[in-house]
């Protein structure tokens, strides 16, 4: 099969172009001089019959047409890095390192990790967990999950999953047959979660009740939460991703069917655009992101 394509060194240069921004950056990315880099790009012009770049003040910005250009050409390049990184293998081969927090991590990851090395047993892992929302160190972490209104700065943000949030406890525990859910919750003992956006009072006054005063314990993980509910402590209100594996074992049930949209979702924050990661890490993103979606189902 013969393929339309212009020479590969070409589209490399216009690629590395489009991303640094002048041939000068771009030289230095490839290893070869600005003169090569620019008589490349005007190369791959000249072959397409159209100009990818306005020239300005010494910067390159993209014409509407190398705008449209590019994201098929990046997306090849990664493909051809995963599939020979897949094939052959990577030398100096360093393990994908991401952070999470700690009761995604517990609840969410751990369960799965098996999952993920059986289907790519050639990519190490390394997990680090936090308590909040942390800075990106991208010389320490390639990956970050987050929870939260995705508007941070240090990195590039990808949304992942908007999870809804239950009202679970202990069987024994479970509202009263004949009495309003709203109200039986409203009398029961109930576990608060510090530092969250989605409280025990957002969850009833979204349902149009008053809210009642606290009576409970009040912890700074969504796992103290559940692990006290397992034990009887009360009622707690957690996102139903993390409450799932409770709910499957029995040591917890949903107590009332009504769920709270949270206002905050899980996100995948990057140092750079995806395209940017090592093969490896795109490869976990992209395991991740259909793994979240597939339990969204």
């Amino acid at each position: 099969m013969s393929y339309n394509l212009p020479p590969l060194v070409w589209l490399r240069a216009f690629e590395a172009s489009a991303r640094q921004g002048n041939f000068t950056r771009a030289a230095e990315e490839l290893l070869i001089t600005p003169a090569a880099v620019s008589y490349q790009v005007r190369q791959l012009e000249k072959l397409l019959g159209y100009p990818l770049f306005d020239r300005v003040h010494r910067e390159l910005v993209l014409t509407r047409l190398g705008q449209t250009y590019l994201p098929t050409v990046e997306k090849a390049f990664s493909d051809l890095s995963i599939a020979t990184v897949s094939v052959f293998g990577e030398r100096d081969r360093q393990p994908v390192r991401f952070r999470c927090l700690n009761s995604f991590g517990q609840l969410w990851m751990i369960p799965r990790i098996r999952r993920f090395q059986e289907a790519h047993p050639g990519i190490e892992l390394q997990m680090m967990s936090a308590s909040w929302a942390e800075t990106l160190a991208p010389q320490s972490i390639d990956i970050d999950i987050r929870f939260g209104d995705g508007s941070w700065q240090d990195g590039a943000v990808e949304f992942l999953l908007n999870d809804p949030i239950i009202p679970v406890c202990r069987a024994d525990l479970v509202l009263p047959e004949g009495k309003k859910d709203i109200v039986a919750l409203a009398d029961a003992t109930r576990l608060d979660i510090m530092g969250v956006i989605d409280t025990w009072e957002s969850f009833f006054r979204n349902f149009g009740y008053p809210v009642p005063e606290r009576n409970g314990l009040q912890v700074d993980q969504s796992l103290s939460a559940l692990e006290l509910a397992a034990l009887g402590h009360g009622h707690a209100l957690v996102l139903e991703t993390l409450a799932q594996p409770y709910l499957e074992n029995g040591r917890l049930v949903q107590a009332s069917p009504r769920k709270l949209k949270s206002r905050h979702s899980y996100y995948l924050v990057t140092s750079g655009p995806r395209r940017t990661l090592s093969p490896d890490a795109q490869v976990f993103c992209d395991w991740l992101a259909a793994e979240m979606s597939a339990g969204n189902t």
